[in-house]
């Protein structure tokens, strides 16, 4: 079962790389003008937009399940096939090891018109395959801030329900980087 596992991680980070490769950006862009400020600008928070999200995390329990706060890096990669509805795929680790989680999750956001705000929800499920291997699923929100069209500031928080360990929160913060 264990390879079966890390067969269905591989393939899955081989997907997301494909796509990465394959979706062309929706605006040519330097280094400099991704993080040119520009809140509100036009062109923010379009349909078929795909991000991709580095953060960091805390978490009030660990990986095995007990609970002691644990903190780490996350990532993740969004698609919104409409302006307020799209899905997202994350992950995060507090250790340097393969991820044995894996996240899916609908989201709902509702971009403030000039502000730069996007404030969303999200729900879905997500499967941890070490440490304490188990189902989760999870309900959360958040608030976005672009910098521009392209770069945004995000914090989060869910409270993810396992069904093997105690329920417990998760605290993302980070970039999100649009294409």
């Amino acid at each position: 079962m264990k390879n079966f596992d890390s067969q269905m991680i591989r393939i899955l980070f081989m997907a997301i790389s494909a796509i990465l490769i394959a979706t062309p950006a929706r605006a040519q862009n330097s280094l400099s003008e991704r993080f040119e400020f520009k809140p509100g600008a036009e062109g923010a928070y379009e349909p078929r937009e795909f991000s991709f999200d580095l953060a960091g995390f805390y978490a009030t329990r660990n990986k095995g399940g007990q609970p002691e706060d644990a903190g780490g890096l996350a990532g993740g990669v969004n698609y919104f096939f409409l302006r307020n509805w799209g899905v997202g795929v994350d992950t995060y680790a507090d250790a340097f090891e393969a991820p044995y989680l894996l996240n899916a999750s609908g989201i709902f956001r509702y971009p403030v018109p000039g502000t730069g705000l996007g404030p969303y929800g999200f729900a879905g499920f997500g499967r941890q395959w070490e440490h304490a291997a188990q189902w989760q699923g999870h309900l959360g929100a958040g608030l976005e801030y672009r910098l521009n069209p392209y770069t945004g500031v995000f914090v989060d928080g869910r409270r993810v329900f396992p069904d093997r360990t105690r329920d417990f929160a998760v605290w993302r913060f980070g970039l999100r980087f649009c294409f």
